[in-house]
């Protein structure tokens, strides 16, 4: 019997531009904790398939509980399959878990029994633990702060309850497992980065959290509190991506160039371990030398993407991006003269900001040396300097697919001529690369 059950309710859109296909990986993460701690788990990954078979599964296997993963774009899809499965599986334990249920905990306290916010791979197995051995929910959630960020509505009345979420410790996290991978359909994936970059991808995560503070970045799950991993975790981490047939990694850390020092060891583990995976990263564009850029590409780092934003100063200012445009265009270019690829990440329709700066921005972007680029408009956030600044917002109009840029909030700026000009400016960047 199906002890628990986890869901990631993605479902791939070939029409979304600049899709980053991975394996779940904190769902990867959580499989192995509640594997080693022996309870019998059930791994859906609906990425590749249609809901209707995710469902026909859970309702085969009966699980007691049910843990569903919800992102912004997954928001619609996780409530929809919720509703559903409470239908097919009477009794059936709903929680849910990620950066939207950790932001707006009250938005799934309707069709989920439980919300578990921030790093539950601790604390969801203790309920699961408590919940499975005794079978009354009530008894457990009398003592809820055993269980840190809980979440729930009480039964039968308004009252919310919750206990704080809490951050694991670098000696914590470097006691879980490495990620089981042996849920997902690697195959496909493969073929979704062979045919889009000429090398095959999986995710991995060598450091949590980051200390600043820009305007707009929420960090709902893994805080501002930065955390390195021990080195021996993650190339034995690297090993099991090889052994499941990948040639790459995509470090998806908040900033993985932050300690130059953790950098360094990687780089130069990978030369001796690993010398024929090729990698990408996000990374500031402060504090990076032309010594660390190159031992980066010796170690196979094939593309760095890049928060540059804006083209103004006053609106990275405004952002408290704390970078300026001149550092980021010397980085930019320190990399791309290294034969390291680069992308761009851009902000347009700030609050603040102008339609000189926009068109600022536009013009910064096409004049750098970047081999990719992407734009979105403001997503205001809860709990970010952002959303506290505009009014307005509507939650209902959240996006349902990557870059989808609605506006969600009263703007000074028309939705219409941004996104006409985001799609002018990616014809140009396209016209130009094809020179």
């Amino acid at each position: 019997m199906t002890d628990v059950a986890l869901i990631y309710p993605y479902q791939y859109n070939k029409h979304a531009r600049n899709a980053m296909l991975f394996h779940p990986l904190g769902i990867a993460q959580l499989s192995a904790v509640l594997r080693k701690k022996g309870f019998a788990t059930l791994v859906l990954d609906a990425t590749f398939r249609d809901f209707d078979e995710v469902q026909g599964e859970i309702q085969h296997a009966k699980p007691r509980i049910v843990g569903i993963y919800v992102m912004l774009t997954m928001t619609e899809n996780a409530r929809m399959l919720a509703k559903k499965l409470r239908e097919l599986v009477p009794g059936l334990l709903l929680v849910c878990g990620g950066p939207m249920p950790t932001l707006r905990p009250e938005q799934f306290s309707t069709e989920f029994d439980l919300v578990f916010r921030g790093e539950a791979s601790e604390s969801f197995p203790g309920f699961c633990r408590d919940y499975l051995s005794s079978g009354s929910l009530t008894d457990i959630l009398d003592h809820c702060h055993r269980y840190p960020g809980i979440f729930f509505q009480k039964p039968g009345t308004d009252t919310v309850i919750g206990s704080p979420p809490r951050s694991h410790t670098e000696r914590e996290l470097n006691r879980l497992p490495i990620p089981d991978l042996s849920d997902y359909d690697h195959s496909r994936y493969q073929q979704f980065w062979e045919e889009r970059e000429n090398f095959r991808p999986a995710c991995i995560m060598t450091t949590y959290g980051c200390p600043y503070a820009c305007d707009f970045c929420s960090k709902p799950v893994f805080g501002r509190y930065f955390r390195r991993r021990q080195m021996d975790r993650i190339m034995e981490e690297i090993h099991n991506i090889w052994s499941q047939g990948y040639d790459g990694l995509w470090i998806a850390d908040d900033c993985f160039t932050l300690d130059p020092d953790h950098v360094r060891l990687f780089c130069d583990r990978m030369i001796r371990e690993q010398p024929g995976m090729r990698w990408s990263c996000l990374s500031r564009t402060d504090r990076i030398t032309g010594n660390q850029v190159e031992l980066m590409r010796r170690a196979g780092c094939k593309k760095v993407f890049f928060g540059l934003e804006s083209g103004s100063d006053e609106v990275l200012r405004i952002m408290n991006k704390k970078m300026s445009v001149s550092v980021a265009e010397r980085t930019v270019r320190l990399f791309a003269g290294s034969g390291i690829e680069t992308a761009g990440f851009f902000m347009v329709g700030y609050p603040g900001e102008t339609i000189e700066t926009i068109e600022q921005t536009f013009a910064w972007a096409l004049s750098l040396p970047l081999d990719e680029i992407s734009f979105t408009i403001p997503f205001p956030l809860p709990d970010t300097s952002l959303y506290r600044r505009v009014y307005g917002v509507q939650p209902d109009r959240e996006w349902r697919y990557e870059n989808e840029n609605r506006i969600i909030y009263n703007s000074e700026f028309d939705e219409a001529y941004l996104n006409r000009r985001i799609n002018e400016t990616y014809e140009q960047f396209n016209a130009r690369k094809a020179c």
